[in-house]
């Protein structure tokens, strides 16, 4: 993927970060068929989830950018929840929810994975999406952010006004970034957002945040194999999501550096990837599995169509402990 061929969409939030309780607020909306789209059903939902117009607005954007809602018809503008966001967050007569309220962090890292990992061609680009696919530094603050992000768009057709970033850059710090006190503990005000709870982005002082790499102990080895899986079916697809490639390979740099990857979006450690891969040949019986011949480090899957996997079996067992 080139940066110039993604759409850029760094405004829809109201400056809101996501919150917890929000998630299950619209899905309830969604549930019962009412639109996350019409402005004549604004007023009726600020009573329904008990909040302001603008956060209303808010939560209609995130629910979209979390992509856990399917489009059903463009012209209308109608939803539905995608199958893994029915099976993470509905009950009904075939199944319970996996996570109803969003109490395991294992949802908050699927949830990360969801919103940040972006197809190989046509993404929807914002602060948040650029920086886990394109940041390569540790340390950044907000101006420098600005700089970099705008640095990479001097070729893209369409112009990002100053305030618009400011404002972007703003939620997605917002949304990510936890504090840390002089004792060194987490000050629980930066529990805003769910995805502060992953260790991520650090502020460490008034303006500077660090980003560092890590083997993510957190992050579930059930989730990470969903991302394994969706990955590489992302990547052996077109634009149209016709099927271009049936390669059972995969290089290891490719998983921990290439945009879209789980090594970059969970911000990866070499180690900490190949510890995880480790866990995975478990996981699927050796269905993917990794060498490392003299220097040489693939990753191999042995599905007689990989197309055909469904990536949230493996999140079965997570949920089912």
């Amino acid at each position: 993927m080139t940066i110039e061929s993604s759409t850029l969409k760094f405004s829809g939030h109201q400056t809101f970060p996501v919150r917890y309780g929000w998630i299950y607020k619209i899905i309830q909306e969604v549930i019962n068929k009412k639109s996350i789209s019409d402005k004549e059903t604004i007023e009726a939902q600020m009573i329904s989830m008990g909040m302001g117009k603008n956060m209303v607005l808010s939560i209609r954007h995130w629910i979209r950018v979390l992509n856990l809602v399917n489009c059903t018809d463009k012209k209308n503008q109608t939803y539905e929840l995608t199958d893994l966001a029915q099976r993470l967050f509905v009950n009904n007569n075939e199944h319970s929810a996996y996570d109803e309220y969003i109490d395991k962090i294992g949802t908050v890292w699927l949830l990360h994975w969801l919103t940040q990992s972006i197809p190989t061609e046509n993404a929807e680009l914002n602060t948040a999406r650029w920086f886990f696919n394109y940041f390569n530094g540790i340390r950044s603050d907000k101006l420098q952010l600005a700089k970099d992000i705008n640095l990479s768009l001097v070729h893209h057709d369409k112009e990002l006004t100053e305030a618009t970033l400011k404002k972007d850059i703003d939620c997605f710090f917002q949304t990510y970034a936890s504090k840390y006190s002089s004792s060194m503990k987490v000050n629980e005000d930066s529990f805003t957002s769910p995805f502060t709870e992953l260790g991520l982005l650090v502020q460490v002082d008034s303006k500077h945040y660090l980003a560092e790499l890590a083997e993510r102990k957190s992050l579930p080895i059930e989730v990470f194999t969903f991302a394994l899986i969706d990955y590489i079916q992302k990547k052996q697809k077109d634009s149209s999501g016709k099927i271009k490639s049936d390669e059972t390979t995969l290089s290891f740099d490719s998983l921990l550096n290439d945009v879209g990857s789980p090594g970059k979006i969970f911000r990866l450690t070499s180690n900490g990837l190949s510890e995880k891969l480790d866990q995975v040949e478990v996981l699927t019986q050796g269905k993917i599995a990794w060498t490392d011949t003299q220097g040489l480090k693939q990753v191999q899957h042995h599905f007689e169509n990989l197309h055909k996997v469904e990536p949230s079996t493996y999140l079965d067992s997570y949920y089912q402990r």
